[in-house]
């Protein structure tokens, strides 16, 4: 029998520790720890709420967790909240919970649908997740709603080799052609990607530095200096910027011998920037050995057509994409794709 228990960060170190050695295990995730817990304990709306099933002996076997995010839009009394850290050890997926002994429903199902509800009864919503389609399954049980966010998925490939054996979801073909296109785009853009870089005035800025702006959708997120330095960590990321009068930016997260340098965040006023935060790209993703560039970038910004048509003539592989949202909230402007502000900093929290 299990018991469900439900807390607000901070927990006690040693729940840190063992939530996410299973949740690492089953995800096959590399979370560190102190990352874990800055999730968890330090967003500017303040820390999260934890679902925990714990065996009697008071070890835990399960958890979820629910942390807010500060919109940029300013509205009054709108709490977005983002559901992460999810999982149940696979030996006690058919436990009962005590005080459920008698309901039909899977243990982690009610452990999702006390959560989310304890977050509603506090104002938070909408309570969002990004999910595969197998847990949609599980979501949709917990009163959460699909919404559709078409993208373009597109790479510029620096590691032939590499590249076609190591990016996942990728059929043979699709790698035979990863790996060709990447045999082309070595050949022309390293030295030609410096210049752009260093004869437009582009330059590494701290992150912070970004202007605050307000949104007229309703969900944008990390666009005021407490969210973006709880959002990017020292380190990890890379913003690239203008000296001049434009304030048009990207952030990325750096890569590696094993992974592309990725693009998280922008924004572009005059799609005629792109040429030169390109090269900044391509000169940072060969300093760090990445396999490439990875760029998704979603249909529903206003520079998004003219951007991919610019990434294609220079050779970026832009392949069409959805990605799906669960929203746990029955208001239909929340369900609606152009309320919201969509990048894929709300989806990389990983290292």
């Amino acid at each position: 029998m299990l018991r469900m228990r439900i807390v607000q960060a901070p927990l006690k170190l040693e729940e840190y520790r063992a939530i996410l050695q299973d949740y690492n295990r089953l995800t096959a995730g590399h979370i560190p720890l102190h990352e874990f817990v800055h999730w968890v304990t330090k967003s500017p709306e303040g820390p999260a709420w934890h679902a925990l099933l714990e065996t009697e002996d008071g070890r835990i076997v399960g958890h979820t967790s629910v942390f807010p995010l500060r919109t940029g839009t300013g509205e009054s009394g709108l709490m977005a909240a983002k559901s992460e850290y999810s999982f149940l050890h696979e030996d006690f997926r058919k436990e009962k919970i005590q005080g459920h002994e008698t309901v039909s429903r899977p243990a982690f199902i009610i452990l999702l649908d006390h959560l989310f509800r304890h977050c509603q009864e506090l104002g938070w919503g909408p309570i969002f997740a990004s999910t595969n389609d197998k847990n949609q399954v599980f979501t949709r049980k917990v009163g959460l709603r699909p919404i559709e966010f078409p993208l373009r998925e597109c790479l510029l490939v620096l590691k032939p080799a590499d590249a076609a054996r190591l990016t996942p979801n990728l059929s043979n073909w699709q790698r035979a052609g990863l790996f060709t296109a990447g045999l082309g785009h070595t050949s022309v853009w390293p030295l030609a990607a410096s210049l752009l870089a260093y004869s437009n005035g582009i330059n590494k800025l701290p992150v912070q530095s970004m202007k605050a702006r307000l949104e007229p959708r309703l969900f944008s997120f990390f666009e005021d200096q407490a969210s973006l330095a709880w959002r990017y960590l020292e380190g990890q990321y890379v913003r690239f910027g203008f000296t001049g009068a434009s304030d048009d930016f990207l952030i990325a997260k750096r890569g590696s011998g094993a992974g592309y340098l990725r693009v998280l965040q922008w924004r572009l006023e005059n799609v005629r920037t792109f040429l030169p935060l390109f090269g900044a790209l391509v000169r940072e993703a060969r300093q760090q050995n990445a396999l490439g560039v990875r760029w998704a970038v979603y249909d529903g910004n206003e520079r998004s057509g003219e951007l991919v048509r610019a990434m294609k003539k220079v050779g970026f592989l832009c392949a069409p994409r959805v990605r799906t949202v669960m929203i746990h909230k029955k208001e239909e402007k929340y369900l609606d794709p152009s309320q919201w502000n969509i990048n894929d900093s709300l989806f990389s929290f990983d290292p």
